[in-house]
């Protein structure tokens, strides 16, 4: 059967695309002003008055050729009809997918387009035609490092040969196959954070028994490297073919995933694939994160000894080490506190991906994600030649935001904070933020009722996993701070500074977001002070530096 043939067919039997279709016209032509003609092979409207663009192809090498076509055929209707995208509907209809299914799957992953691939067969006697949707394929996002990482710690050099002899094993045995091996080496011995912590836990235990024999412990062993784990992220089914080696527990993990979220699924799944034997051997083990790796380069000044690639990380040449350094601390904005990337706004595929990984990371914070998004309008308006150099560090810590900057040398590192500079080609505009006093600040007591149920070992629990807490931005309202944003104009020697209020730009005074921080420190002086008391007593500030040389 001809093309043509298969059309008057499917004209006649528009029903078997979707219920409810009426045929408007076949092989309608659609003039374009640009000079472009467009012949819809089919020109239909659905039940709500959807503009639907019905495009046959009997072939593979054909098929293909309609993808480039739709974007003409969309385009066509626009201009011609006064359409909006959200009115139109496209289905691409054929009956051979072998080679069409892979580009037009990442056709539809890439699309904003309401788009729906048909199979139709047709029965030569009876001419029935039938259609059904065809299952797009999984597209690969590329490179992407699990958020949830191994930290593998190591007395000596023999250990640590040793465990990387093991990790290697394990992931051969598990079949992981894409993953870095980042040895660390910290300036002299460090403990573990986890044993430290462990330790006090016991000594307080003890104190408050009155057991004295117990509260002199023993020294924490002192580990001189690290072997800092991460693969690339497993989908939901890797993960599970990967437990479907104990059969003894799959069905538990099975019925247990089926009450979480995807989030919640894809972290239990890793963890539960770490925690399969066989298990790779260690000094000591902890979980990591991206906020953790942070503290080991910017904190301890650990020395990256070297970066160990296995894969698809070993086979991409181009890929260096100072972008999967990058990665791993979170910079991408996947694990939504960190993002950094430098991007030419003349290169929209660029812009565009920036402003997909930026709503991403700032999912939980949505006055910067508004803030940040909008900057990036503006540039592209008045500087559509500029190079823009983005930093976001977003901890969305909560309460902790006070406790971690007033309780660590370091402490600025840890204060909440964004840059875009743009230069074109000098510096010629810069938007920043921070957290800023605004109102009146709950007491302690009032926060621990609110989000913990009175409870501080609620608060104390998020410090496990880095301080992150999906409430952030309502907490930061209760301690009387809100995120701001500001724009310091730059032309030659003369600098000039505005605050977004209200959603204008609103001339102010030079603003430091460091020294805005301080004055709300100030301001809330009370609270502030409370909670260094209360979850200081609790904690072990981190990790702890042996007095051993090295």
């Amino acid at each position: 059967m001809v093309e043509s043939e298969l059309r008057e067919l499917i004209a006649k039997n528009i029903q078997a695309i979707e219920p409810g279709l009426t045929l408007l016209d076949k092989e309608r032509y659609i003039p374009h002003p640009l000079g472009t003609r467009s012949f819809i092979d089919i020109y239909a409207k659905d039940i709500h008055g959807h503009h639907v663009l019905i495009e046959l192809k009997r072939s593979d090498a054909s098929a293909r050729e309609a993808l480039h076509e739709i974007h003409k055929y969309v385009e066509g209707v626009k201009q011609h009809f006064g359409a909006h995208d959200q009115e139109i509907r496209v289905f691409v209809v054929s009956t051979e997918w072998a080679e069409l299914l892979v580009p037009f799957s990442r056709f539809v992953a890439d699309t904003k387009l309401a788009v729906t691939g048909l199979q139709i067969s047709v029965n030569e006697k009876s001419r029935v035609v039938t259609a059904l949707p065809v299952s797009i394929l999984p597209i690969s996002q590329g490179r992407f490092i699990s958020p949830w990482h191994d930290v593998n710690w190591y007395l000596n050099q023999a250990s640590l040969d040793k465990g990387i002899t093991t990790i290697e094993a394990c992931c051969r045995v598990k079949l992981i196959e894409d993953y870095v091996i980042v040895v660390l080496q910290p300036p002299q011995p460090l403990h573990s954070e986890h044993q430290a912590a462990m330790r006090t836990a016991i000594q307080q235990m003890a104190a408050a028994r009155g057991n004295v024999m117990v509260r002199e412990a023993p020294d924490l062993p002192s580990y001189q490297y690290i072997a800092y784990f991460a693969m690339q992220a497993l989908t939901r089914d890797q993960s599970l073919h990967i437990l479907e080696r104990d059969p003894a527990h799959i069905d538990e993990v099975r019925e247990l995933i089926n009450d979480m979220d995807s989030d919640e699924t894809l972290q239990f799944l890793h963890e539960s694939v770490t925690a399969l034997e066989p298990r790779p051997e260690q000094d000591h083990y902890e979980i990591g994160y991206p906020a953790k790796f942070t503290k080991f380069l910017d904190a301890y000044q650990c020395n990256v000894q070297s970066v160990r690639r296995y894969g698809m990380f070993a086979r991409n040449i181009v890929l260096d080490d100072a972008t999967i350094l990058s990665e791993l601390r979170g910079e991408g904005g996947s694990t939504g506190q960190r993002f950094k990337r430098t991007l030419s706004v003349r290169n929209q595929v660029h812009t565009a991906s920036a402003r997909h990984d930026l709503a991403i990371c700032l999912e939980q914070n949505p006055v910067w994600r508004s803030h940040i998004l909008r900057a990036l309008d503006e540039i592209q308006q008045e500087f559509p030649q500029a190079e823009v150099d983005i930093s976001v560090y977003n901890p969305a810590t909560g309460v902790l935001t006070l406790y971690y900057p007033t309780t660590r040398d370091d402490g600025f590192l840890y204060v909440p904070m964004y840059s875009v500079v743009v230069r074109n080609p000098e510096p010629v505009r810069i938007y920043y933020g921070g957290l800023q006093a605004d109102g009146a600040a709950l007491t302690f007591r009032q926060i621990l009722n609110k989000y913990y149920e009175g409870q501080l070992w609620g608060l104390l629990l998020t410090m496990t996993w880095g301080g992150r807490e999906s409430r952030d931005m309502d907490i930061i309202e209760d301690l009387g701070a809100a995120y701001r944003s500001f724009r310091c104009d730059i032309d030659g020697a003369s600098r000039n500074f505005f605050m977004l209020r209200d959603e204008r730009w609103r001339p102010c005074r030079a603003t430091d977001i460091l020294k805005v921080f301080r004055d709300y420190l100030r301001r809330n002086e009370r609270l502030v002070r409370r909670v260094v008391k209360e979850i200081g007593a609790h904690s072990t500030g981190g990790l702890v530096r042996s007095q051993i040389s090295s």
